[in-house]
C-alpha cells in the first residue's frame, strides 16, 4: 500500500470532518434548544471548540454553556434542597465537663 501525500490527506481529512459533521448534527436534529445540543453532543465526546464548529457558534459559546449547567446541577452551600430542608447538620457532641455543645455543619 503505498503512502498518501499531503494533499490526499488534506482530502481525506475535509472529507471525515464533513462525515462527523453530519452525524453529529443529526444525532440533535430533533432537539430544539441549543443547551440541550451541546449537552448532547458534549456527552459523545466532543470538545466545546469542536461544538462550537459543529453548530456554527463562536469561540467559548459551548463551553460557558456547559459550565452554566454543571452550576445549575450543583446545589449551593446551605441552600435548600429538592424536599425543601437546609443541607445544613446540627451536630452534638460533649465537652469535658459533661456539657454537650450543638454546632452547625
Amino acid at each position: 500500500m503505498r503512502d498518501l501525500d499531503e494533499k490526499q490527506f488534506a482530502v481525506l481529512n475535509d472529507k471525515l470532518d464533513k462525515m462527523i459533521r453530519f452525524l453529529a448534527l443529526g444525532a440533535v436534529r430533533g432537539l430544539s434548544q441549543e443547551k440541550d445540543k451541546i449537552k448532547e453532543l458534549d456527552a459523545a465526546g466532543f470538545k466545546p471548540n469542536e461544538i462550537d464548529r459543529l453548530l456554527g457558534k463562536t469561540v467559548g459559546y459551548s463551553r460557558v454553556v456547559l459550565e452554566r449547567l454543571k452550576e445549575k446541577k450543583q446545589p449551593q452551600p446551605g441552600a435548600p434542597s429538592a424536599t425543601g430542608t437546609s443541607s445544613s447538620t446540627t451536630q452534638t457532641s460533649s465537652t469535658p465537663q459533661g456539657q454537650q455543645e450543638m454546632t452547625t455543619v
